[in-house]
């Protein structure tokens, strides 16, 4: 495991700089973030003040749970459009629709479509149980709460309501949703998770 991981960062330190190129290497500012080759700035996501910050350090088997959630999804604000628009269009308005109507109940997609790597990451780090995931179509959805700062946080109560208001806009859009909290198990309760339930 230990060589995996090993390799897995030496992999990320040539491929970073060689697919970006020298130009594109980010040089640190006062204010926290870092200034790109063109003088942007660029808001720092990683760190104390990261959309990370509010997540555990280490996870309950003692692995790195920030690198993991880096690796799976560097900037979930960033990426909340794109992954929007890869999903199911059904799924989609679903979102779209329970964003639209629950303003002061932010949160962005920590996962929607998935290729075959990423599904099988997902499985090795034991965040999904099956390879045939609905992800894979785009029938199912990762959705992750943020704070009022803009950190990701999963706190089960906030999980509840954002759970509520996707039904209450499936329900009025005709579409069969199948959420994760009612997974049958303890252990495979996902409260994050929304898929589109065959009808």
């Amino acid at each position: 495991m230990t060589r995996h991981r090993h390799s897995l960062l030496f992999g990320l330190f040539i491929a970073v700089p060689v697919c970006l190129g020298a130009n594109a290497v980010a040089q640190p500012v006062g204010n926290g973030g870092t200034r790109t080759a063109v003088n942007r700035p660029v808001p720092a996501i990683h760190g104390p003040e990261g959309v990370y910050a509010k997540i555990p350090a280490r996870d309950e088997y003692g692995r790195d749970q920030l690198a993991m959630f880096r690796v799976w999804n560097p900037d979930p604000v960033g990426n909340h459009q794109a992954n929007l628009q890869a999903l199911h269009p059904v799924l989609a308005r679903v979102v779209r629709k329970t964003q639209a109507d629950n303003p002061g109940l932010p949160f962005v997609i920590g996962s929607g479509l998935r290729g075959g790597k990423l599904q099988r990451k997902a499985v090795a780090w034991g965040w999904s149980k099956t390879e045939d995931s609905a992800h894979r179509l785009g029938l199912a959805v990762d959705l992750w709460p943020l704070d009022p700062d803009g950190h990701v946080f999963f706190d089960p109560t906030t999980q509840n309501r954002i759970a509520v208001a996707v039904r209450k806009a499936a329900a009025e859009l005709g579409a069969p949703i199948r959420w994760g909290g009612r997974f049958h198990g303890f252990k495979d309760t996902d409260r994050s998770h929304f898929e589109l339930a065959p009808p």
